[in-house]
């Protein structure tokens, strides 16, 4: 459907940068921190909220992008400078004597920003593509997350062993050249995106003036993100601040949305926000508890590196696989309020699996602890974060106005990114709240005693509160059909309903 040179670009950007480089990257946090660095779960926690920032500031890559043509080109250009970047913090990573979290989460954060730029640049090129042909439903989705699960399964191979065996920073020396990799195709013109014109060069200032609202909405929702990351790395410890800082910023995100966007685009983006948001991420906690050893939790799992981080995740790509084939087969003819609903019922049932392994009641029933695990949470989780991911992908694609699809993706996808970042603060500030103390000093012993009632509110109770909201904010629609008109983000938003000029205003209809 889309020509052979466009999905080598797909395959290099999904199989190997997102797939396999970014899988790296999350699989070796928890022995880089624990094994490299030495910090506890909380700080480890925040070094990984610092580093994920990139993909909360995708709305100004978006505007940038879509803005201004760099050397010509509006999205190749930015991918090849943003892989450049990625390839030095990986060098740096790997021969650096990194002995700081902060340091470490700086140079985690502009390898994030390769990611993060070329994901958002491809997905607004695929979107674009998507509109075309509207009958492709789900199939370009797919063929992405395909591609992401088989580097991801490569990635989970190798990277527990090599983390029992070694220093897990040598897996940084393999990453450096991956990093480099999207260059070719990208350079090469693979991404179809055209040269813009010389007549046609420098800033676009006709998209600022025909959405100036949700450029806005996208250049604060970046602000508010590197802010976060500033104060998380000069106040690193400093955690009830963080998260205060955290929860301002998405009340005020919130509001903007709701004043900013088109009512559709608004309560789409307003429902993706709190969904990541009441599911709220302790997994520096819970890491530091599955791995910790006898001294630390006696009678634990204990589990090892290549076992949490290789037998489990070769186990969820292969249900993650699992999950295409049942929502391609099954799910892409319901509609999106369905999906979204039974999607959050199916991850807590999932997130029920560990609450009953720190309670212990597996050894209760005589089910060993890999076991348990392994056909629990590691079986079931996978498939649901495809269920919750591919119809958040359609339903962007078919909110993305024309000629601005880039700064529209990264519009909902940062801001769905920012609500982890909020989710992973008040994950922080609720895992010291609690008590938990995920490494022994010569001051205090480990502490894991409440960590059941913080897994059950933060993974059973709170995602709930998300099923009424997708009643109120999710369209009643099936995924093959189209969701706006075309000139859907011409439809006011309210600052444009009673703030925009009325010649204006009948200057946009017009159009």
């Amino acid at each position: 459907n889309f020509g052979w040179k466009f999905g080598v670009q797909l395959t290099v950007m999904y199989m190997l940068i997102k797939g396999l480089m970014m899988s790296v990257l999350g699989l070796i946090k928890l022995s880089y921190c624990k094994k490299s660095l030495g910090i506890d779960g909380t700080a480890c926690q925040t070094m990984g909220t610092i580093a994920q920032t990139p993909w909360a500031i995708k709305g100004a890559i978006g505007v940038l992008s879509d803005a201004y043509p760099l050397f010509g080109y509006h999205k190749a250009s930015y991918i090849i400078v943003s892989a450049v970047f990625g390839t030095a913090a990986f060098l740096g990573l790997a021969t650096l004597p990194i002995t700081s979290a902060a340091v470490a989460a700086m140079l985690m954060f502009a390898a994030n920003l390769e990611i993060a730029t070329a994901d958002l640049l491809c997905e607004g090129k695929y979107a674009a593509l998507m509109q075309t042909k509207p009958k492709t439903g789900s199939t370009m989705v797919s063929y992405v997350w395909g591609s992401f699960q088989i580097g991801s399964m490569v990635a989970a191979c190798f990277v527990g062993p090599v983390a029992d065996a070694y220093d897990p920073k040598v897996l940084f020396f393999v990453l450096t050249p991956i990093a480099a990799s999207i260059i070719v195709p990208t350079s090469l013109g693979y991404l179809g995106d055209d040269k813009v014109p010389d007549a046609e060069a420098g800033f676009k200032t006709e998209l600022i003036k025909k959405y100036p609202y949700i450029i806005a909405f996208c250049l604060v929702m970046a602000l508010c993100a590197i802010g976060n990351a500033l104060i998380d790395i000069f106040f690193f410890d400093e955690h009830m601040w963080q998260a205060i800082y955290a929860i301002t910023s998405a009340v005020l995100l919130s509001i903007m949305a709701f004043l900013c966007l088109p009512r559709q685009l608004a309560m789409s983006n307003f429902y993706m926000f709190m969904a990541s948001v009441l599911y709220i991420d302790i997994g520096g906690a819970q890491d530091f508890w599955f791995t910790a050893d006898e001294k630390c939790v006696p009678g634990g799992p204990g589990f090892d590196y290549t076992y949490y981080n290789t037998y489990t995740a070769v186990v969820g790509a292969f249900t993650g696989w699992i999950g295409i084939v049942v929502f391609q087969t099954y799910m892409s003819g319901w509609t999106f309020r369905n999906l979204f609903w039974v999607t959050t019922l199916l991850q807590v049932v999932a997130s029920a699996f560990d609450l009953l392994i720190i309670g212990r009641y597996n050894i209760a029933w005589g089910i060993p602890d890999k076991w348990f695990y392994m056909f629990g949470d590691a079986v079931i989780g996978p498939a649901v974060m495809m269920f919750a991911f591919m119809p958040a992908v359609v339903l962007t694609s078919k909110l993305v106005p024309k000629g601005l699809e880039s700064t529209t993706y990264a519009l909902l996808a940062g801001f769905q990114n920012f609500g982890g970042v909020v989710s992973s603060q008040l994950g922080i500030f609720a895992t010291e709240y609690a008590g938990i103390e995920s490494e022994a000093t010569d001051d205090k012993d480990c502490n894991f005693d409440n960590l059941a009632t913080l897994v059950a509110v933060s993974h059973c109770i709170l995602p709930l509160l998300a099923i009424p909201l997708t009643f109120l904010l999710i369209p009643n629609k099936l995924m093959t059909e189209k969701i706006v008109e075309d000139d859907c983000c011409d439809e006011p938003s309210l600052l444009t309903q009673y703030f925009l000029p009325v010649d204006e205003k009948i200057e946009e209809k017009k159009e």
